[in-house]
């Protein structure tokens, strides 16, 4: 059966478009991913070359599924060349192809680790400058790189990410007193990179993007070898994406996948009107929508539909279900937290017994993983298994940079961040001897082998315990997995130690995460510099795995705990999305911007749009009546504060149904309390 036979009628005239360029807006659980796939099989199938076929998305696993997908559906064709890469790992691959025509020949890509390292001895350097401000080196990265992947100037930078955007005059005034010394240290840090010949990920899409943007030769180049890009979740793309993407207008056809209903992370620099805009931005461009819905029931998508119809912005879609009509949504009113947790811990354990369904089938979605700490406590003490997802970045926790950083030093000796960590990590070395020992290696030169280095540096035991651990692990240098196992068994005493406030509730049960990715890894080199690419790219918008409770068993019965930014691409027969209340939908940090409050409703859709049968929204009873209490109707009817813009009022009562909680002792602080204490209870005199 050809690819295409699969299709509904709107993707089949997606994937058979004959134009030059194509954004396809695919609404939730439309099929996105089986259009992108038939696209780019239509194409090989009708005779267009496969190497000039580029498939770009956001994280690498992605790639991977979409072009052996369609390899699969390709069996017997020479689909075997078509590419598909992330957008960082792309532009690396042409800087390699091209390092002269990029101007980045014999440059070394840098990851977070490093940036961080580079931007503290800047700030050492200038120290006098540094001393002024109150923020630390990784929020002067944070600055830097969403300046420039935002393209806004160095004030709104600094506006936007310590002051949440304020405008009064106070908030000008220190900004106008610290942007000069910011200044200093990220033209510090620049240069710095310019030296060493470093690149970071942000300047590998300004490499390119820039010599596609002024250099015709450039163009004319690409235009030899790519005919088609495919863009994955193109909604998720930031102003330099889109820099980077403009000069392909004019040098193949563009096929965007994307839905503007669906961009949520302009913290992290995404503009949707990258989607919005597209046919105003793109000539010879037309949009075209999927809206049958594959995963929901109608009654979920009805609610979903009536989000969208309130909004300030014209998303101009409807979603109908393939699958028909179903269970009518719950809305359930709680008093707070903790009756919130055990309710939820009630209904699953009630779907687990009597319904016969799997803890798996169940996703639980936050604003916040740190709303949801009362949540995972219940779960806990009610016995009932949980991962989450959502929150720091894992390969950027301290406790496993430790880790890696012995990894890194195995990888490449001359890694002087890597050195630094890893030798300070042990009690009773500080940097000053790190740097002494690290020179020592360094200016060996590979002369002797570094296991014995370790041993003549290194006095006493503590010498001989170091260089036999990098011993070991060099020794497992194919087995990556290996490598992390026998690295945890060594320091797993020491990391307990150092991170001994949170070690059991939070980090310990990382490592078995580690282990699993990095068995994913054919290679150390691979896993060292594919895999922390990989993992940066995740938080664009695909799922982050961190703060985990997961076992090594990936086949475990268990229910997802995901923060909204990181639940699209997840779905589950019952979804259960916390605390829809004011407040919180929209936040308190949105109500003075309506682009922001769109955001925000855009949020809650995709929260909604994960659910397939079941959907369960919660609310605090408490919080509904603190701002109703306050709302005053003004003369054309309105209220005057903040109850208008919270998302559910005026919600048809056909649309969903309600239950309110009765009152439990969910707490210690809950509970009554006597008014003496009494003793005598405690012994028998008789």
């Amino acid at each position: 059966m050809h690819i295409t036979e699969e299709l509904n009628q709107g993707q089949l005239k997606a994937v058979t478009y004959e134009g030059q360029h194509l954004l396809v807006l695919a609404g939730a659980g439309t099929g996105k991913t089986r259009t992108i796939i038939a696209r780019a099989a239509h194409l090989i199938a009708s005779g267009v070359d496969p190497s000039k076929i580029q498939i770009l998305t956001f994280t690498k696993k992605a790639a991977n599924e979409i072009v052996e997908r369609v390899k699969a559906s390709l069996p017997q064709s020479n689909s075997q060349a078509i590419n598909g890469a992330t957008f960082h790992s792309w532009c690396n691959q042409l800087i390699l192809k091209y390092p002269n025509l990029f101007g980045a020949a014999a440059f070394t890509v840098i990851d977070p680790d490093d940036q961080l390292g580079i931007m503290k001895m800047m700030s050492g350097t200038h120290a006098d400058t540094y001393g002024k401000l109150r923020i630390k080196p990784q929020q002067l990265l944070d600055i830097y790189s969403y300046a420039r992947n935002t393209k806004k100037n160095l004030t709104e930078s600094i506006r936007i990410l310590l002051f949440k955007s304020r405008t009064d005059k106070d908030t000008d005034y220190e900004i106008a007193a610290m942007k000069p010394h910011v200044e200093v240290l990220l033209r510090a840090y620049q240069q710095k990179k310019m030296e060493q010949r470093y690149l970071d990920y942000d300047d590998l899409l300004l490499v390119v993007a820039t010599q596609l943007k002024t250099n015709a030769e450039a163009r004319e180049l690409l235009a030899q070898n790519l005919e088609y890009l495919l863009v994955d979740e193109m909604q998720d793309t930031n102003p330099l994406q889109w820099e980077l993407l403009s000069p392909f207008v004019e040098i193949c056809k563009l096929f965007c996948v994307g839905d503007d209903a669906q961009s949520i992370y302009s913290f992290r620099g995404a503009d949707f009107k990258n989607v919005h805009q597209f046919k105003d931005r793109v000539k010879n461009s037309e949009v075209y929508k999927l809206e049958k819905n594959y995963r929901s029931t109608q009654e979920i998508l009805d609610l979903s539909n009536w989000l969208l119809d309130h909004a300030t912005i014209d998303y101009n879609k409807r979603l109908a279900a393939v699958r028909g009509s179903g269970e009518i949504p719950i809305i359930v009113n709680v008093n707070d937290e903790w009756q919130e947790a055990n309710w939820i811990a009630d209904e699953i354990l009630k779907n687990y017994t009597d319904e016969d369904r799997s803890f798996s089938d169940h996703l639980i979605l936050s604003r916040s993983q740190y709303y949801t700490k009362s949540l995972q406590a219940v779960f806990i003490r009610r016995k009932i298994p949980y991962v989450t997802y959502g929150g720091r970045k894992f390969l950027q926790a301290a406790h496993i940079k430790d880790l890696v950083s012995l990894l890194r030093i195995v990888n490449n000796p001359y890694d002087e961040i890597a050195w630094v960590r890893f030798l300070t990590f042990w009690e009773g070395i500080g940097e000053v001897r790190a740097s002494r020992i690290m020179a020592a290696i360094i200016a060996d030169e590979g002369k002797t082998d570094i296991a014995t280095l370790l041993a003549a540096n290194i006095s006493g035991s503590d010498g001989q315990r170091i260089s036999e651990l990098y011993q070991a692990v060099t020794q497992e240098k194919g087995k990556v997995g290996k490598m992390v196992e026998i690295s945890y068994e060594a320091m797993s005493l020491g990391l307990a130690f150092k991170y001994r406030k949170d070690w059991t509730e939070k980090r310990k049960s990382d490592f078995p995460v580690l282990k699993l990715l990095a068995e994913s890894y054919s290679s150390l080199g691979e896993f060292i510099g594919e895999g922390l690419l990989d993992n940066a790219e995740k938080m664009n918008g695909a799922n982050v795995l961190t703060e985990s409770k997961l076992s090594t068993d990936e086949q475990k019965d268990h229910v997802i705990i995901s923060t909204i930014h990181s639940a699209k691409g997840l779905e589950a027969d019952v979804c259960i999305v916390l605390n829809v209340s004011p407040k919180s939908f929209p936040s308190a940090y949105s109500l003075d911007d309506i682009d922001a409050i769109e955001e925000d409703r855009r949020v809650l859709y995709v929260a909604l749009t994960r659910a397939k049968n079941r959907l369960i929204i919660t609310r605090n009873t408490a919080s509904i009546s603190a701002v109703h209490a306050r709302s005053t109707p003004t003369q054309d009817g309105k209220n005057t504060d903040d109850a208008e813009t919270y998302f559910l009022t005026g919600l048809p009562e056909e649309l969903v149904t309600q239950e309110t909680v009765g009152h439990q002792f969910n707490s210690v602080k809950d509970a009554p309390q006597p008014n003496t204490i009494d003793l005598s209870s405690g012994m028998d005199f008789n």
